[in-house]
């Protein structure tokens, strides 16, 4: 079987992932990353996993007043959201990501491209190995980073946005996109962000589409918009055939995997569905399991799905050393990890004692991080034909 496998990355390792023989998805030759080959053995290249991670960061604000609707961010509000208060969430997120890690996040309730920026520069986990020699090295040369931010600026009337970022060193980008999402109210919400990206080592594809869809805002009546959304994001995967066979769906759908807007408006569920909720199966095994505490318990509006190619090369994977004669096979089901640890939580004593520690409960200042709990899965790039 490792022979078999060896082969099959060796013969297609030149082009993208598949969407069908009829659909290849041409992926132009991208040079190494700047100043720094990715040093992996081809012998690696199929044990090599990577981190995916999808992140609510819960209104991500800067200081300055823009164009959008931000009045509740700025030093003069009653929020007091000043340069001190900026930075903390930027340090509170930042401890967050860290602890993961990932290649690839998706991060919503971002306000634009300069707190991604700023956020970025926070994550001592994106940045490049530190070779500066003295201080004044390091005043005249700002530490790097090795990853990318791809945003698009968003019609929501806040203005808050949905981004990646992901590993340059690890993906090179072959195409972004967004699709809008259409409200029969007029209401202007966030487009859906597609990314391409392009395995560097071998080539494969994997699109990663980033999600936030209208808010419950509205009780019952809500859930039209958010079937609205799953329509929208339903009709691009089927439409467009550049869509490599390889893709997954993350973010904050505001509905639970159980939920029709999931289960029936995109036909997301367990390893039967053409879309495999990682999110729906982890629910099936143990319904408390969540990412976001209300009154009634957890909601798990937080979600990855993998396409279904995806997930079967994922099913029986192999682990462990590149060395075929000690490698051990390891059949294991692809699965969400809730990240979740104590520092990220309140403990008063009270009702909320237990749930996300947030920047702000009401108007009272928490310090804190966000009301939703960020989500991971390790995943690899295996060719099925």
């Amino acid at each position: 079987m490792i022979v078999l496998l060896s082969m099959m990355l060796l013969g297609f390792s030149a082009c993208g992932s598949l969407g069908g023989n009829k659909h290849r998805l041409k992926v132009a030759p991208e040079p190494p990353y700047p100043g720094e080959i990715y040093d992996v053995q081809l012998n690696d290249v199929k044990l090599a996993t990577f981190r995916v991670a999808f992140y609510n960061l819960e209104n991500l604000f800067d200081t300055i007043d823009g164009p959008n609707d931000d009045a509740e961010f700025l030093p003069n509000a009653e929020n007091r959201w000043n340069t001190q208060r900026y930075e903390n969430k930027l340090n509170n997120m930042a401890k967050v990501i860290d602890s993961i890690s990932p290649d690839i996040l998706g991060v919503v309730e971002v306000e634009n491209a300069f707190v991604l920026e700023d956020l970025r520069k926070h994550c001592v986990s994106m940045m490049v190995e530190d070779s500066r020699n003295n201080q004044a090295e390091i005043d005249r040369r700002p530490m790097g980073s090795h990853y990318e931010i791809v945003h698009r600026e968003s019609p929501d009337a806040r203005g808050i946005d949905v981004a990646l970022l992901y590993n340059r060193k690890k993906f090179y980008t072959s195409g972004v996109y967004t699709t809008p999402v259409t409200l029969a109210d007029g209401y202007k919400t966030r487009d859906i962000l597609r990314v391409h990206l392009v395995e560097r080592v071998t080539g494969d594809s994997l699109a990663i589409f980033v999600n936030h869809w209208p808010s419950r805002r509205g009780g019952a009546a809500s859930a039209a918009s958010r079937m609205a959304a799953a329509a929208s994001l339903a009709q691009t995967l089927q439409n467009n055939p550049t869509i490599p066979a390889n893709y997954l769906l993350m973010g904050d759908f505001n509905d639970d995997p159980e939920d029709p807007s999931i289960t029936e408006g995109l036909y997301a569920g367990d390893e039967y569905h053409s879309i495999v909720n990682l999110a729906f199966t982890a629910r099936a095994t143990d319904s408390t399991v969540g990412t976001l505490a209300w009154h009634t318990g957890w909601n798990m509006f937080d979600q990855i799905m993998l396409s279904r190619s995806l997930y079967y090369a994922n099913l029986h994977r192999h682990d462990g050393l590149s060395n075929a004669s000690n490698a051990t096979h390891i059949e294991q089901q692809p699965h969400i990890n809730v990240y979740k640890r104590p520092w990220m939580l309140q403990h008063d004593g009270n009702k909320y004692d237990g749930w996300p520690l947030r920047t702000f409960a009401g108007k009272k200042y928490m310090n804190g991080f966000s009301d939703h709990l960020p989500v991971y899965t390790d995943i690899v790039l295996v060719h099925r034909h």
